[in-house]
């Protein structure tokens, strides 16, 4: 009964619930139990280390040199691996900081099932971005129970061994359609020699062709779309129907080293991924009525869900949730333009924050306002603008979106304004930085054009990028209220958790763990002058132009990625429980998986806000 109890707690902590039982059992019979007063030394510095410790009960403090504080261990905290890993002598020195009773685990029963048990084994891999790196990795392959490797599976999976077919863009649309007729293809492919120049499809011979009168000796290149955009063999499935829906556009040329292989319809992308999810971001475009759009985007929460199921990875539903939210923004806006009438001077609709990074989750609510053209006039025009603003918003409430908190929103003057009046705002915010200014302005810096004179925005936006790249006050105002975030890292390595009225004591997903890079990939964006709004993007782009680490984008991009599948996960549980999505998660809530790889995340994010302060802050916080 002893061995048992033994056995079951060892099982209960991270690197032993990765054994098997009979390796368990090795352990548990293997253990030597031992107990150290408070204050006494565990661990000399500087000698052959003979054990495993796993802390039973009590607290131990590992001194790196025997001095400086490297760790404080509670229960279920493992220590001495790294020495047992190089055979070379303790560098830690292990002091009681607490009553405690050890067990421990002899060298060589530890290196027996380090050797035989890979799982085993990553978990004393001692650094925690490598760690992190392969808890990323095993997400992306696995698959739950019952599902197959569809959702995984690259567009060239996809394509038929059957020639592509193709004509010259000088060649008549009567030789076109007598080409794609024998081929028995609904897509031609267009070429000026060996080059790839456009695509034709049934599609354009009904509409562009008979609808339009055209006659049939006509060039091909008259009718066809010109300059396609084409993707690669090795894009993800998921991806590529994506793209077609970002696009708008049906079929894909694919290309791989030696040039055009096929090309790929968002019917065969659907059909083998096996759901029509997807296709609420169509319903939403056909929508009659705002009612009739926040039904189709009633049924995002289930969508999500059964994406989390498949196995589909945080970024991809992260940008189909952003679809989602950009097409009911447009067809809403779109709608009350068809009951207002037309506007009276040109303007855009622009989101802020998530959805302009494409990052948007469940349970987002709105942030958006006008740009409107410089002939505005507020006396003759304003009052449109307010109206058209109030149906908006109040339909993207009524559609799940519901109204900001923070009133950054259309329906707050102050976000309808002009491009002068946008630029003047952002000219304040980067010449006059206080910390307060920085804190509420940051989510403006995120924007991104839905419907209306993208042109507009545009400009806003490479002149707000330009003035941003010259202030370097303003660089290190931005950094230094990045740096300023609290890690929800305890003083045992402990996640510190939030109070919620409702749900108790949780863990905030968002603010906690993924607004801190989301502030660091903003930081560096401004300061290199990145256009691009995602977070992933701003990280890559920001390594390359060497305002940030190429290991520590890379560290960053796998932290987001974890916490982003974390919170989505989290997501599809409470929607199958019929709960409203949210970003707060209990502890009693996450696996022993997710609660040691969030720490890593945690633990590498606060290593990268040390050094956005060192470099771009000034060192201070």
């Amino acid at each position: 009964m002893e061995l048992a109890e033994i056995r079951d707690f060892v099982a209960a902590q991270g690197p032993f619930s990765r054994l098997p039982d009979a390796g368990l059992w090795q352990v548990t019979r293997s253990i030597a139990i031992e107990y150290h007063r408070r204050g006494t030394e565990i661990v000399a510095l500087g000698t052959e280390n003979l054990w495993l410790s796993l802390v039973r009960s009590g607290a131990v403090e590992l001194q790196l040199g025997g001095t400086d504080l490297d760790a404080r261990l509670g229960e279920g905290g493992v220590f001495g691996y790294p020495s047992l890993l190089t055979g070379q002598p303790t560098r830690n020195r292990v002091v009681a900081l607490e009553d405690c009773l050890l067990y421990r685990i002899p060298k060589s029963v530890f290196l027996d099932l380090h050797q035989a048990n890979p799982e085993f084994a990553a978990f004393f891999i001692t650094e925690e971005n490598q760690r992190l790196r392969q808890a990323v990795e095993q997400l992306k392959s696995s698959l739950p129970d019952g599902q197959t490797a569809a959702i995984h599976a690259s567009v060239g999976d996809l394509l038929t061994t059957q020639p592509v077919v193709a004509a010259q863009q000088s060649d008549t649309i009567a030789a076109a359609a007598r080409i794609m007729t024998q081929q028995d293809v609904s897509t031609l492919l267009i070429h000026d020699g060996d080059r790839l120049v456009g695509i034709l499809t049934d599609k354009d011979l009904r509409r562009r062709v008979l609808g339009a009168g055209r006659n049939l000796t006509d060039a091909i290149a008259t009718v066809m779309t010109p300059n396609p955009r084409t993707i690669s063999a090795d894009m993800p499935i998921m991806a590529a129907l994506l793209l077609m829906q970002e696009m708008h556009i049906h079929h894909l040329p694919v290309l791989d080293q030696d040039g055009v292989v096929g090309v790929i319809g968002a019917t065969d992308l659907l059909a083998r991924i096996g759901s029509n999810t997807l296709q609420i971001a169509n319903r939403i475009m056909s929508a009659p009525s705002p009612a009739l759009t926040a039904r189709a985007t009633a049924h995002l929460p289930a969508a999500v869900a059964g994406l989390v199921q498949a196995g589909v990875d945080a970024d991809n539903i992260g940008r189909f949730v952003s679809l989602v939210g950009e097409r009911a923004h447009a067809r809403i806006l779109a709608l009350a333009e068809a009951d207002l009438g037309p506007p009276p001077v040109p303007y855009a609709l622009v989101v802020f924050g998530s959805l302009a990074r494409s990052e948007q989750a469940l349970g987002s609510d709105q942030d958006n306002g006008f740009v409107l053209d410089e002939s505005y006039d507020p006396a003759a025009h304003d009052a449109y603008f307010a109206a058209l603003a109030r149906r908006l918003c109040d339909g993207l409430n009524a559609a799940g979106y519901a109204w900001c908190p923070g009133n950054i929103m259309a329906t707050n003057p102050e976000q309808r304004r002009t491009l002068d009046g946008w630029r003047a705002g952002f000219r304040r915010w980067i010449t006059s930085p206080d910390p307060v200014a920085i804190l509420n302005s940051t989510i403006f810096f995120d924007m991104r054009p839905v419907a209306g004179q993208v042109a507009l925005v545009e400009t806003l936006r490479a002149d707000v990028l330009a003035m941003a790249r010259a202030n370097r006050i303003f660089q290190s105002f931005i950094a230094r209220s990045a740096a300023a975030t609290r890690i929800p890292l305890g003083f045992f390595r402990n996640l510190v958790l939030e109070h919620d009225a409702v749900e108790g004591e949780v863990l905030n997903l968002k603010t906690q763990g993924i607004a801190p890079i989301v502030d660091i990939g903003r930081a560096h964006a401004l300061a290199v002058g990145i256009t691009d709004a995602n977070t992933q993007a701003r990280l890559t782009l920001a390594a390359d132009a060497g305002s940030l680490g190429r290991e520590g984008a890379d560290d960053l991009r796998d932290c987001l990625a974890f916490i982003r599948d974390v919170r989505f996960r989290h997501q599809g549980d409470q929607v199958k429980a019929g709960m409203p999505a949210t970003n707060k998660i209990a502890p009693k809530h996450l696996s022993r998986f997710d609660r040691e790889h969030l720490r890593d995340a945690f633990k590498v994010i606060r290593a990268q806000l040390d050094s956005l302060r060192n470099s771009m802050a000034g060192g201070v916080s």
